[in-house]
C-alpha cells in the first residue's frame, strides 16, 4: 500500500521542496496539506484534501508520514504530536533549536520504531557530489582547506517570519544546516570550531552574516553566508596537496522548481553550473579544466525515505546525524557569543 503523506505548511518549502517529490515518489500518494490558503495549495494540487488544522492532519488515521514545513518553533511540538501518533516524520531544517529536543524526538521514534529524519536536500546537490567525489577518490589528492559559502544580495530586510527576532530565526538558523551539515556529511564532527554571527543590516532584527571556521587535524574549513554578495557566488573552494576545485552559482535543481518543473519531466533542471578543476602534480606543472556540473538527485532523497519506511533502507539522514548537527549548530552559538574556540565534546546517543 503506498505510503500516505500529509504536508503541513505551504509555503516556498511545502510548495517548492516537498509537494512536486511525494507526488513523484510512487511509493507515496500525496493525502492532504494544511494550508490557510486552500486556493492556492489547488492551483498546484487540485485533488489534494486542504484541511486548516494541523493537529487533525497529524492525528488523521489515513495519514502515514507527516511532512513539517511550519515555522521553526512549531517544529518539536508538531514533530512529537506526530510520532506519539504513530506517524512517521520528516522535519524541514532546521530541525529543532536545542539539543534535547533532537535527543527526545530521536529517543520517541526509536521507540515507536518510526522512521524520523530531517530534510537535508543539500546533501543531493550536483556541486556537492562531485566535491564528495573528489575528497573521497583522492583524484587531487588530500584535501587542505574547503570554503563553502551561501552567499546571497538581499541588503533590504524583508518582511517574513525568517527575519524577525525569535527562535531559531536568521540567516545562521536559514543556511547554517545546509552547509554545516555537508561538511559533517563529507568529513565528520570536527576537533574545534570556531565563529562569529552578526546583524549588518540597518534596519535588522535578525542575523544577517556568519562565519565559521573548524578543525580536522590538519585540515581547515571556513563556511560562511552573507547578505551583501552581489557578485557571483563561489560556493565552494576546495584546496587539495595535488590540485584545486572550485565552483559558481547554484545547483539548477532549486530554480527549476520555483519555475514550476516538476521531477520526473525529461528537461527537469537542466540548468548549467560549472566548477574549474587545477591539477597540480607538482608546483611546476598546473593543468586547468573547466567542468559541468549535472544536476543534482533529490529525488534520491525521498525514494531512500520511501525505502526506510518500507523497511528497505536506512533514512536518508541518520538520528546521529540529526543529533549531531543541532550540537553543531549550539555550538557555533556559544563560539559566537563567547568569542572563543570551542572543543567538540558531543557523543550522540544513538
Amino acid at each position: 500500500m503506498a505510503i500516505r503523506v500529509g504536508i503541513i505548511g505551504f509555503g516556498l518549502s511545502g510548495r517548492v521542496f516537498h509537494a512536486p517529490f511525494v507526488s513523484h515518489q510512487s511509493a507515496m500518494t500525496l493525502s492532504y496539506i494544511c494550508s490557510s490558503k486552500p486556493q492556492e495549495v489547488h492551483q498546484y494540487w487540485p485533488d489534494v484534501t486542504v484541511v486548516g488544522d494541523a493537529d487533525a492532519l497529524i492525528k488523521s488515521s489515513d495519514v502515514d508520514l507527516v511532512v513539517i514545513t511550519t515555522p521553526n518553533e512549531l517544529h518539536f511540538p508538531q514533530a512529537k504530536l506526530a510520532l506519539e501518533s504513530g506517524k512517521h516524520v520528516l522535519l524541514e531544517k532546521p530541525s529543532v533549536t536545542e539539543v534535547e529536543q533532537i535527543e527526545e524526538l530521536c529517543r520517541l521514534a526509536y521507540d515507536k520504531g518510526l522512521v524520523f529524519t530531517v530534510y537535508q536536500n543539500r546533501r543531493f546537490d550536483g556541486d556537492f557530489l562531485r566535491l564528495k567525489e573528489l575528497v573521497e577518490t583522492a583524484e587531487l589528492g588530500q584535501l587542505k582547506q574547503l570554503e563553502s559559502r551561501f552567499d546571497r544580495f538581499r541588503p533590504e530586510v524583508q518582511d517574513r517570519w525568517r527575519e524577525q527576532p525569535g527562535v531559531g530565526t536568521g540567516i545562521f538558523w536559514d543556511l547554517g544546516p545546509h552547509v554545516i551539515d555537508q561538511v559533517l556529511a563529507l568529513l565528520g564532527t570536527p576537533d574545534w570550531l570556531s565563529a562569529s554571527i552578526d546583524t549588518l543590516r540597518e534596519e535588522g532584527a535578525a542575523p544577517d552574516v556568519f562565519e565559521i571556521e573548524l578543525g580536522y587535524g590538519k585540515s581547515r574549513v571556513r563556511l560562511g553566508a552573507s547578505l551583501f554578495e552581489a557578485g557571483d557566488m563561489r560556493r565552494f573552494n576546495a584546496r587539495f596537496d595535488a590540485g584545486t576545485w572550485h565552483c559558481f552559482g547554484l545547483d539548477a535543481q532549486e530554480d527549476a522548481l520555483r519555475a514550476g518543473e516538476l521531477p520526473g519531466q525529461d528537461d527537469f533542471a537542466k540548468g548549467v553550473q560549472k566548477a574549474m578543476r587545477y591539477n597540480a602534480p607538482d608546483q611546476s606543472s598546473i593543468t586547468e579544466t573547466e567542468e559541468v556540473l549535472s544536476a543534482g538527485r533529490y529525488i534520491e532523497f525521498y525514494q531512500r525515505l520511501a525505502d526506510a519506511i518500507q523497511g528497505k533502507g536506512d533514512a536518508p539522514v541518520s538520528k546521529q546525524q540529526a543529533c549531531e548537527l543541532v550540537y553543531a549548530m549550539k555550538l557555533v552559538e556559544q563560539s559566537a557569543q563567547s568569542g572563543e574556540r570551542k572543543a567538540w565534546f558531543y557523543t550522540s546517543p544513538f
